[in-house]
């Protein structure tokens, strides 16, 4: 029997390992992200991270000793007798110079403790109203909702303590007089006459916005804005610069102004739960930046990358067992790389497309946002829509306000809506009236549906109004 052999080429239809990192580390989250790379880098002897000292206060790395997001600084370490995680803060250097001498210094008396805005709000009313208005003033604070508004009818919470209504609301006048500005209003126009009040700035569009707020503010939810100037007898322009004073100046949510007093390490606008794209707002605009905290700090290890240029060009000396381990491990550590590279370098057209059509949003609000879906942003950036679907799934986006949103928000088209149902709300309208209100803006939603995003709003439905 005559043997032959036969060789052949065939084409085998599959997916490179490569490939699918790429696609696995895009639809991580920034946490879940680092803890991927650290459990990798235990498994696999060629990946090396390299170690970066990293802010105490915000989390993110250090760069030239200070910290890019929320501008903290070291101290010098060449001191010995300085710990390396110690702060220039003077408060906290009196304490370690104290503690020098003091041998009884006890370590947890330096631990900031959080303080809540009720207990802030209560601090001040005992050094700010007569002992017999605390009992009040303590329950109207207690039944403020998260955006620092009173959402509780008047006429219920004096039954409950047994008072008058003309009683409760001079009470309530005091606990307004509060930091922060327009804290326990009773709606936005509430709101924004209290922070307009006590707005000490010299701008010559103040008294109009005073005057717009306090007068004409039918006209301003219905945003009939020309009709608004005809009655005051100024200009659309004039309107216009009130309105722009009204967003740079006021804040609809007043509770979001409260800071914590130990929050003097971390500024305002930098947010504790790290985001995977901030927004941030400078004299050339709107600018994104990824936050990455592992591209550009692996490699793979020089001891393996070069025992795998060898055993490359050598064919002898090396077993097979070992020949595997050391081009799996250097692979493997190549493919991470590539799959970080990937996932920042698609984050960033999306962060930078997303500038470019939601600018307003951004800068203005809800109110703003465009409709946009996913496979629209997808044929912009020219990429697959399941691309996008990665790229976004669990991330969250840090606008220039502070505000740390889900980019799912993004392409939410019923946002602007929400928004309106939100400020409608905040007057003691019923969802009936609500749907009618938005019908004269030109947007015809059920009453239903008016519900359904008042209870997404978390927007409790007023059962009495007070006149």
């Amino acid at each position: 029997m005559r043997i032959r052999t036969e060789t052949s080429q065939k084409q085998i239809a599959g997916i490179a390992p490569e490939y699918i990192m790429g696609k696995s580390v895009l639809k991580m989250s920034s946490l879940e992200l680092q803890e991927f790379v650290q459990a990798q880098s235990v498994e696999n002897p060629a990946l090396v991270i390299e170690e970066v000292p990293q802010c105490p206060v915000c989390g993110r790395d250090l760069s030239d000793g200070e910290c890019p997001a929320c501008g903290s600084h070291p101290l010098d370490v060449s001191n010995d007798q300085v710990e390396s995680d110690d702060w220039h803060e003077e408060g906290w250097l009196a304490v370690q110079r104290s503690s020098e001498s003091d041998t009884s210094f006890e370590p947890l008396s330096v631990v900031a403790s959080p303080q809540s805005l009720r207990d802030y709000l209560k601090e001040q009313i005992r050094t700010s109203l007569e002992p017999e208005l605390y009992e009040i003033a303590d329950f109207i604070v207690d039944v403020l909702d998260e955006d620092g508004y009173l959402r509780e009818p008047l006429i219920d919470m004096a039954s409950r303590l047994g008072l008058s209504v003309p009683e409760l609301e001079s009470v309530l006048e005091k606990v307004q007089d509060l930091d922060p500005p327009g804290i326990a209003a009773r709606s936005l126009q509430e709101c924004l006459l209290i922070q307009l009040k006590r707005l000490t700035i010299a701008h010559p569009a103040h008294f109009l916005a005073c005057v717009i707020v306090r007068d004409h503010w039918d006209g301003v939810v219905r945003m009939r804005l020309d009709q608004v100037a005809k009655k005051i007898g100024v200009s659309r322009e004039q309107v216009d610069g009130a309105f722009k004073f009204i967003r740079e100046h006021l804040n609809p949510r007043p509770a979001s102004m409260f800071r914590d007093p130990w929050e003097r390490f971390a500024p305002h606008n930098v947010c504790r739960t790290s985001p995977d794209i901030e927004v941030r707002l400078d004299a050339d605009g709107l600018i994104a930046q990824i936050v990455d905290p592992t591209t550009g700090r692996i490699a793979v290890d020089q001891f393996y990358a070069d025992l795998y240029a060898e055993m490359s060009h050598k064919r002898n000396g090396y077993s097979e067992s070992d020949r595997a381990h050391v081009r799996e491990c250097v692979l493997k550590a190549q493919a991470l790389i590539e799959a970080l590279e990937f996932r920042k370098v698609t984050l960033r057209k999306i962060a930078n497309e997303l500038l470019n059509l939601q600018a307003d949003f951004f800068l203005r609000g809800p109110s703003e946002l465009k409709p946009m879906t996913r496979k629209e942003l997808a044929a912009r950036i020219g990429v697959h829509e399941s691309t996008v679907c990665r790229a976004i799934k669990d991330k969250t986006i840090r606008l220039p306000s502070g505000e740390v949103i889900s980019m799912e928000l993004l392409f939410d088209s019923a946002l602007p809506v929400k928004e309106l149902v939100r400020s409608l709300a905040s007057q003691r309208l019923s969802d009936s009236e609500i749907a009618a209100r938005l019908k004269e803006l030109g947007i015809s939603i059920a009453r239903r549906t008016v519900a359904k995003y008042r209870e997404q709003l978390r927007v409790p439905r007023m059962e009495y109004r007070i006149a």
